[in-house]
Protein backbone atom coordinates (compact mmCIF):
# COMPACT_ATOMS: atom_id res chain seq x y z
CA UNK A 1 0.00 0.00 0.00
CA UNK A 2 1.12 3.64 -0.79
CA UNK A 3 1.28 5.87 2.00
CA UNK A 4 -0.36 9.25 1.52
CA UNK A 5 2.29 11.96 1.33
CA UNK A 6 1.46 15.46 3.39
CA UNK A 7 1.87 18.28 2.16
CA UNK A 8 4.55 20.55 3.52
CA UNK A 9 3.87 24.03 4.38
CA UNK A 10 6.39 26.19 5.51
CA UNK A 11 6.25 29.13 8.41
CA UNK A 12 6.39 32.11 5.64
CA UNK A 13 3.45 30.22 3.84
CA UNK A 14 1.43 29.69 6.93
CA UNK A 15 2.07 33.07 8.37
CA UNK A 16 1.07 34.85 5.45
CA UNK A 17 -2.17 32.77 5.14
CA UNK A 18 -3.23 34.64 8.59
CA UNK A 19 -5.75 37.30 8.54
CA UNK A 20 -4.36 41.01 8.63
CA UNK A 21 -7.69 42.76 7.96
CA UNK A 22 -11.40 41.96 9.38
CA UNK A 23 -12.75 41.39 5.91
CA UNK A 24 -9.89 38.40 6.07
CA UNK A 25 -11.19 37.20 9.27
CA UNK A 26 -14.75 37.69 8.20
CA UNK A 27 -14.27 34.81 4.91
CA UNK A 28 -11.26 32.80 7.25
CA UNK A 29 -14.10 31.88 9.74
CA UNK A 30 -16.59 30.98 6.79
CA UNK A 31 -13.68 29.15 5.31
CA UNK A 32 -12.73 27.27 8.33
CA UNK A 33 -15.00 27.55 11.30
CA UNK A 34 -18.39 26.57 9.21
CA UNK A 35 -19.46 24.33 12.19
CA UNK A 36 -18.22 26.22 14.93
CA UNK A 37 -20.81 28.74 13.50
CA UNK A 38 -23.73 26.85 12.68
CA UNK A 39 -23.47 24.95 16.07
CA UNK A 40 -23.21 29.22 17.72
CA UNK A 41 -26.39 29.78 15.27
CA UNK A 42 -28.46 27.00 16.63
CA UNK A 43 -27.43 27.84 20.32
CA UNK A 44 -28.61 31.09 19.75
CA UNK A 45 -31.76 29.71 17.91
CA UNK A 46 -32.89 27.32 20.89
CA UNK A 47 -33.15 30.85 22.99
CA UNK A 48 -35.88 31.93 19.95
CA UNK A 49 -37.89 28.68 20.13
CA UNK A 50 -40.89 30.32 22.57
CA UNK A 51 -40.68 33.28 19.62
CA UNK A 52 -41.33 30.84 17.03
CA UNK A 53 -43.83 28.88 18.79
CA UNK A 54 -45.85 32.03 19.20
CA UNK A 55 -45.46 33.45 15.90
CA UNK A 56 -46.41 30.00 14.25
CA UNK A 57 -49.71 29.31 16.64
CA UNK A 58 -50.79 32.88 16.01
CA UNK A 59 -49.82 33.09 12.05
CA UNK A 60 -51.80 30.09 11.90
CA UNK A 61 -55.07 31.57 13.69
CA UNK A 62 -54.38 34.57 11.54
CA UNK A 63 -54.15 32.29 8.10
CA UNK A 64 -57.36 30.80 9.28
CA UNK A 65 -59.07 34.11 9.90
CA UNK A 66 -58.34 35.03 6.39
CA UNK A 67 -59.67 32.51 4.55
CA UNK A 68 -63.00 32.32 6.51
CA UNK A 69 -63.47 36.02 5.87
CA UNK A 70 -63.52 36.64 9.70
CA UNK A 71 -61.16 40.32 9.43
CA UNK A 72 -62.72 41.50 12.39
CA UNK A 73 -60.79 39.10 14.32
CA UNK A 74 -57.54 40.08 12.73
CA UNK A 75 -56.19 42.65 14.41
CA UNK A 76 -56.85 40.94 17.76
CA UNK A 77 -54.83 38.02 17.10
CA UNK A 78 -52.00 40.21 15.43
CA UNK A 79 -52.23 42.26 18.94
CA UNK A 80 -52.28 39.32 21.43
CA UNK A 81 -49.32 37.61 19.55
CA UNK A 82 -47.15 40.92 19.66
CA UNK A 83 -47.72 41.06 23.20
CA UNK A 84 -47.00 37.08 24.38
CA UNK A 85 -44.19 38.51 21.77
CA UNK A 86 -42.69 40.45 24.51
CA UNK A 87 -41.12 38.10 27.12
CA UNK A 88 -40.33 35.63 24.29
CA UNK A 89 -37.98 38.07 22.64
CA UNK A 90 -36.25 38.65 25.69
CA UNK A 91 -35.67 35.01 26.11
CA UNK A 92 -34.27 35.37 22.64
CA UNK A 93 -31.49 38.21 23.38
CA UNK A 94 -30.55 35.85 26.04
CA UNK A 95 -29.16 33.79 23.45
CA UNK A 96 -27.77 36.91 21.66
CA UNK A 97 -25.55 38.19 24.77
CA UNK A 98 -24.37 34.38 24.60
CA UNK A 99 -23.44 34.54 20.92
CA UNK A 100 -21.68 37.73 20.74
CA UNK A 101 -19.47 37.26 23.56
CA UNK A 102 -18.62 33.50 21.64
CA UNK A 103 -17.90 35.12 18.17
CA UNK A 104 -15.76 38.29 20.03
CA UNK A 105 -13.62 35.64 20.88
CA UNK A 106 -13.34 33.82 17.20
CA UNK A 107 -12.71 37.12 15.42
CA UNK A 108 -10.22 37.58 18.10
CA UNK A 109 -8.56 34.18 17.18
CA UNK A 110 -8.22 33.05 20.19
CA UNK A 111 -8.92 29.33 21.54
CA UNK A 112 -12.42 28.75 22.35
CA UNK A 113 -14.79 26.22 23.31
CA UNK A 114 -18.00 27.49 22.01
CA UNK A 115 -20.43 25.59 23.92
CA UNK A 116 -18.39 27.31 27.43
CA UNK A 117 -18.06 31.02 25.93
CA UNK A 118 -21.67 30.84 24.90
CA UNK A 119 -22.95 30.48 28.61
CA UNK A 120 -20.40 32.43 29.94
CA UNK A 121 -21.59 35.42 27.70
CA UNK A 122 -25.30 35.24 29.22
CA UNK A 123 -24.01 34.84 32.42
CA UNK A 124 -22.21 38.71 32.28
CA UNK A 125 -24.83 40.07 30.27
CA UNK A 126 -27.94 38.77 31.01
CA UNK A 127 -28.70 42.38 32.71
CA UNK A 128 -28.20 44.37 29.45
CA UNK A 129 -29.67 41.73 27.56
CA UNK A 130 -33.26 41.67 29.20
CA UNK A 131 -33.11 45.17 28.57
CA UNK A 132 -32.28 45.04 25.06
CA UNK A 133 -34.86 42.59 24.38
CA UNK A 134 -37.74 44.66 25.85
CA UNK A 135 -36.42 47.33 24.44
CA UNK A 136 -36.35 45.60 20.68
CA UNK A 137 -39.46 43.64 21.55
CA UNK A 138 -41.34 47.02 22.22
CA UNK A 139 -40.33 48.22 19.17
CA UNK A 140 -41.14 45.14 16.86
CA UNK A 141 -44.37 45.87 18.83
CA UNK A 142 -44.89 48.85 18.03
CA UNK A 143 -44.00 48.49 14.23
CA UNK A 144 -46.45 45.53 13.28
CA UNK A 145 -49.45 46.27 15.90
CA UNK A 146 -49.37 50.11 14.78
CA UNK A 147 -48.58 49.47 11.20
CA UNK A 148 -51.30 46.82 11.38
CA UNK A 149 -54.04 49.28 13.09
CA UNK A 150 -53.07 52.13 10.49
CA UNK A 151 -53.38 49.81 7.52
CA UNK A 152 -56.86 48.22 8.10
CA UNK A 153 -58.54 51.12 10.25
CA UNK A 154 -56.93 54.18 7.75
CA UNK A 155 -57.50 53.30 4.57
CA UNK A 156 -59.23 56.31 3.36
CA UNK A 157 -56.67 57.99 4.21
CA UNK A 158 -53.55 56.31 2.18
CA UNK A 159 -51.26 59.20 2.49
CA UNK A 160 -51.07 59.99 6.70
CA UNK A 161 -50.66 55.91 6.75
CA UNK A 162 -47.80 55.42 4.46
CA UNK A 163 -46.28 58.37 6.50
CA UNK A 164 -47.34 56.63 9.98
CA UNK A 165 -45.95 53.31 8.83
CA UNK A 166 -42.89 54.81 7.45
CA UNK A 167 -41.95 56.78 10.44
CA UNK A 168 -42.48 53.07 12.51
CA UNK A 169 -40.10 51.84 9.93
CA UNK A 170 -37.62 54.10 10.66
CA UNK A 171 -37.89 54.08 14.18
CA UNK A 172 -37.49 50.30 14.21
CA UNK A 173 -34.32 50.54 12.10
CA UNK A 174 -32.86 53.03 14.61
CA UNK A 175 -33.25 51.32 17.74
CA UNK A 176 -32.69 47.80 16.11
CA UNK A 177 -29.37 49.24 14.68
CA UNK A 178 -28.84 50.49 18.15
CA UNK A 179 -29.15 47.38 20.07
CA UNK A 180 -26.68 45.45 17.81
CA UNK A 181 -23.82 48.27 18.51
CA UNK A 182 -24.82 47.61 22.40
CA UNK A 183 -24.12 43.63 22.35
CA UNK A 184 -21.14 44.29 20.59
CA UNK A 185 -20.00 47.05 23.45
CA UNK A 186 -21.23 44.88 26.11
CA UNK A 187 -19.03 41.88 25.53
CA UNK A 188 -16.27 44.53 24.92
CA UNK A 189 -16.02 47.07 27.66
CA UNK A 190 -17.49 47.23 31.26
CA UNK A 191 -19.50 50.28 30.65
CA UNK A 192 -22.99 51.60 32.18
CA UNK A 193 -26.03 50.49 30.00
CA UNK A 194 -26.53 54.29 29.56
CA UNK A 195 -22.64 55.04 27.89
CA UNK A 196 -23.47 51.70 26.20
CA UNK A 197 -26.32 53.45 24.69
CA UNK A 198 -24.89 56.62 23.87
CA UNK A 199 -21.95 55.10 22.05
CA UNK A 200 -24.26 52.96 20.11
CA UNK A 201 -26.27 56.64 18.53
CA UNK A 202 -22.99 57.99 18.36
CA UNK A 203 -21.45 54.64 16.29
CA UNK A 204 -25.01 54.48 14.57
CA UNK A 205 -23.64 57.69 12.48
CA UNK A 206 -20.02 56.92 11.73
CA UNK A 207 -20.60 53.44 10.39
CA UNK A 208 -23.76 54.83 8.28
CA UNK A 209 -24.23 52.35 5.31
CA UNK A 210 -22.61 49.25 5.98
CA UNK A 211 -24.29 48.43 9.52
CA UNK A 212 -27.72 49.88 7.76
CA UNK A 213 -27.27 47.86 4.90
CA UNK A 214 -26.37 44.42 6.65
CA UNK A 215 -29.71 44.88 9.31
CA UNK A 216 -32.25 45.78 6.02
CA UNK A 217 -30.96 42.70 4.64
CA UNK A 218 -30.29 40.43 7.67
CA UNK A 219 -33.26 41.05 10.46
CA UNK A 220 -35.06 43.53 7.84
CA UNK A 221 -35.73 40.32 5.79
CA UNK A 222 -36.37 38.11 8.50
CA UNK A 223 -39.01 40.72 9.88
CA UNK A 224 -40.55 41.53 5.89
CA UNK A 225 -40.77 37.69 5.72
CA UNK A 226 -42.30 37.19 8.72
CA UNK A 227 -45.43 39.82 7.95
CA UNK A 228 -46.10 38.31 4.63
CA UNK A 229 -47.66 34.97 5.21
CA UNK A 230 -47.54 31.64 6.98
CA UNK A 231 -44.89 30.02 4.71
CA UNK A 232 -42.61 32.99 4.85
CA UNK A 233 -42.01 33.33 8.21
CA UNK A 234 -41.03 29.75 8.41
CA UNK A 235 -38.30 30.43 5.29
CA UNK A 236 -37.54 33.33 7.67
CA UNK A 237 -37.16 31.65 10.91
CA UNK A 238 -35.26 28.78 8.98
CA UNK A 239 -32.96 31.72 7.66
CA UNK A 240 -32.33 33.15 11.20
CA UNK A 241 -31.60 29.68 12.71
CA UNK A 242 -29.04 28.76 9.93
CA UNK A 243 -26.90 32.48 9.41
CA UNK A 244 -27.77 34.06 12.40
CA UNK A 245 -24.11 33.55 14.03
CA UNK A 246 -22.53 35.32 10.50
CA UNK A 247 -24.44 38.06 11.08
CA UNK A 248 -23.45 38.36 14.84
CA UNK A 249 -20.04 38.10 13.18
CA UNK A 250 -20.60 41.19 10.48
CA UNK A 251 -21.93 43.20 13.75
CA UNK A 252 -18.95 42.62 15.75
CA UNK A 253 -15.81 43.32 12.57
CA UNK A 254 -17.55 46.42 11.97
CA UNK A 255 -18.04 47.52 15.44
CA UNK A 256 -14.09 46.40 15.90
CA UNK A 257 -13.34 48.60 13.34
CA UNK A 258 -15.12 51.62 15.01
CA UNK A 259 -13.35 50.67 18.44
CA UNK A 260 -10.25 50.88 16.92
CA UNK A 261 -10.78 53.96 15.08
CA UNK A 262 -12.24 56.21 17.61
CA UNK A 263 -11.62 54.36 21.04
CA UNK A 264 -8.86 52.28 21.64
CA UNK A 265 -6.39 54.12 19.67
CA UNK A 266 -6.55 56.58 22.43
CA UNK A 267 -7.71 55.01 25.37
CA UNK A 268 -6.75 50.91 24.86
CA UNK A 269 -3.92 51.23 22.32
CA UNK A 270 -3.05 47.52 23.21
CA UNK A 271 -6.16 46.31 21.72
CA UNK A 272 -5.95 48.02 18.23
CA UNK A 273 -5.94 45.68 15.65
CA UNK A 274 -7.02 42.67 18.38
CA UNK A 275 -7.08 39.17 16.10
CA UNK A 276 -5.10 40.62 12.92
CA UNK A 277 -1.64 39.18 12.50
CA UNK A 278 -0.01 42.58 11.82
CA UNK A 279 -0.52 43.52 15.51
CA UNK A 280 0.94 40.48 16.37
CA UNK A 281 3.96 40.99 13.76
CA UNK A 282 4.56 44.52 15.12
CA UNK A 283 4.56 42.95 18.67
Amino acid sequence: MFKRKEKQISDSQAISALPTTRKEVFFDLLAHRKMTLFSLSCFVFMFFIPLAVDLFYFGFLEAAAMANDKFEYLFSLVFYSMLIMLPCMIIGFLGLAGGFYAVKKLVWQESTTFSIDFFFGIKENWKHAIVNGAIFGLTLFGLIVGGSYLLIYSPTSPIWCGIGVGALIVFFVTLGIVNALTFTQDVYYSNGYGVTVKNAFCFLGLLNWKVLLTFLFTTGVVVGLGCINYLTLAIGLVLFAITNSVVIVLYTLMSHEMFDKYINKEYYPDMVGKGLYKVNKEA
